[in-house]
């Protein structure tokens, strides 16, 4: 499983880096509205990677949405965030950072947004060396048209950077591997309380 991964990394590695360059400019554009301003501010950055994760379910009433998680030399570029196509205007804009003061400037290495049946509430997991975070997003935004945030668990236990992150089709077990090559299975007990509820080691 872990040679696979890799091996697929490198197949897909020349078309990503292409496509980071777009995001980067097209989403810096978006938050900070003059590149050129950013770069004189920050210095010239170096994006080693970046997540992207859909919401997988959009209501008739629902905006399309994503997470998407920089990983870059440059800490006040490095975020999560949750943006929302804003149909007024046709543009896309930031509703929500998934990082409490002490998080910010973290590089992020994996993001993962989880499907949802009938939770008041969307669950979002970001993966930095800290750990492998876990976040309630709210569905209603504020007059500013920012949605409510709330970190709810920091799973620890992978060996190094957490790479790839997955959830079930119910999005109450997350499923996740990293450098040291073993996948992880967490879900959270009738207490909302988060565990390890499996671990698998890779084969020979």
């Amino acid at each position: 499983m872990h040679t696979s991964t890799q091996e697929v990394g490198w197949i897909l590695r020349p078309y990503f880096y292409l496509f980071i360059g777009n995001i980067i400019s097209f989403f810096w554009q978006a938050e900070f509205q003059n590149v050129i301003e950013s770069v004189s501010t920050f210095g010239k950055a170096s994006c080693i990677s970046a997540s992207i994760s859909w919401n997988p379910h959009r209501g008739e009433s629902q905006d399309s949405s994503f997470v998407l998680g920089f990983n870059s030399d440059t800490p006040q570029l490095n975020s999560s965030k949750v943006w929302e196509f804003d149909q007024a205007h046709q543009r896309w804009l930031p509703v929500a950072e998934l990082a409490l003061p002490g998080d910010k400037g973290d590089q992020v290495h994996a993001v993962a947004w989880a499907p949802n049946i009938g939770r008041p509430y969307e669950v979002i997991a970001v993966a930095t060396l800290k750990g492998i975070a876990i976040w309630h997003l709210g569905l209603d935004p504020d007059l500013d048209g920012r949605l409510s945030v709330e970190k709810v668990a920091l799973l620890s236990g992978h060996e190094g950077k957490v790479w790839q992150m997955e959830w079930d089709m119910s999005g109450m077990t997350l499923a996740t591997t990293g450098n040291d090559g073993m996948v992880r299975l967490w879900q959270s007990n009738l207490n909302g309380v988060w565990h390890e509820q499996a671990a698998f080691e890779p084969t020979s």
